[in-house]
């Protein structure tokens, strides 16, 4: 029985040094890359048009990281199907770490259930790590009297509200639809309010300010705030925390519907699956140091934009709990291709 135990313990000792034998090729070739990496220009793909906030933040980013990688950082803008265009070129891209997906917010990590003919899911990415916040508002037009958010959960007539987002199936869309359910579950009524989805912020912004609707979920930006207490109001910001810029405008929470807070759309950075761990912890010790500096922190600060850094665990973990969160609502609501 001894010589028994003995001969299986030899066995799997000689399984495991073949195996360790085996991989080690691999482990060297991986260290070995990641220790040149990079070796060309590293590109950014912006999902959204030039001159738009977040290739602006993308800029700005990969003037300063271009130092820390010592290779040239280039935007490379693919916007279209919200961010599916751009997920796809990414998706599609060697996974060596030199094509990268720089996003805003969730969308491309749950679009295989709302865009049809899109496969691609957040499984198809490795999350490097996430640089800034884009806090979501909840606005109404000065044409309505509509000064509060429990005012706007009041009117549950789709004849008397149309609320619009910057989208159909976008992340402004979804929140609309989350807070359907919310105001359903404390009034014990249905939120027959009519969506209206417009093609970007621009567009919603026009149709706030003339009345053609009367309330809409948006991103947060200076214009907004700008026009804050002249051609809209801002009712409540999605965040946690009020924001510095709009200090006197309560969060979600603090109204009484804290199920709506944490909706800030994170601007994150990923690479195709089976980029190397190496490779991803280069790029991810780069994006952080990129962050700490000060320079760059002024510069996205004076556009009001919220500067943060995730690293990829916490990036993948908030990732994974955004498609958790918002699949239930596209199948809830409805808007599931699949």
């Amino acid at each position: 029985m001894q010589n028994q135990r003995t001969n299986r313990h030899r066995v799997i000792q000689i399984l495991m040094s073949t195996m360790l034998v085996s991989l080690l090729p691999t482990l060297v070739s991986q260290q070995a890359f990641a220790a040149d990496f990079p070796t060309k220009p590293v590109t950014l793909v912006v999902p959204f048009a030039a001159g738009g906030g977040l290739d602006v933040t993308a800029r700005i980013i990969g003037e300063r990281l271009k130092d820390e990688l010592g290779q040239p950082v280039v935007i490379l803008n693919r916007p279209g199907a919200g961010s599916s265009v751009g997920a796809r070129v990414v998706a599609a891209a060697p996974a060596d770490g030199h094509t990268l997906f720089f996003t805003s917010g969730s969308a491309f990590a749950f679009a295989n259930l709302l865009v049809p003919n899109m496969e691609l899911k957040l499984q198809d990415f490795a999350p490097v790590a996430a640089v800034a916040s884009n806090p979501a508002v909840i606005v109404a037009s000065t044409k309505v009297q509509v000064k509060s958010l429990a005012e706007l959960a009041g009117y549950t007539n789709s004849a008397d509200i149309s609320f619009c987002s910057t989208g159909s199936g976008g992340l402004n869309h979804l929140q609309l639809e989350m807070f359907r359910n919310v105001v359903r579950s404390k009034s014990g009524k249905n939120y027959n309010v009519t969506h209206v989805p417009y093609n970007g912020l621009a567009p919603a912004l026009t149709g706030i300010r003339d009345g053609s609707v009367q309330a809409c979920m948006l991103p947060y930006t200076a214009l907004v705030k700008n026009l804050n207490g002249k051609e809209l109001r801002v009712l409540a910001v999605q965040s946690k925390a009020r924001l510095p810029w709009l200090p006197d405008v309560p969060t979600t929470g603090q109204l009484g519907y804290p199920e709506m807070d944490g909706n800030d759309s994170f601007v994150n950075i990923a690479a195709p699956k089976g980029t190397p761990e190496l490779v991803i912890a280069k790029l991810e010790s780069a994006l952080q140091k990129t962050m700490q500096d000060v320079n760059v922190r002024k510069k996205l600060e004076e556009l009001e934009v919220q500067t943060l850094f995730m690293g990829s665990r916490e990036t993948n973990k908030w990732l994974e709990d955004e498609v958790r969160k918002f699949s239930t609502i596209i199948r809830d609501a409805g808007l599931s291709t699949k």
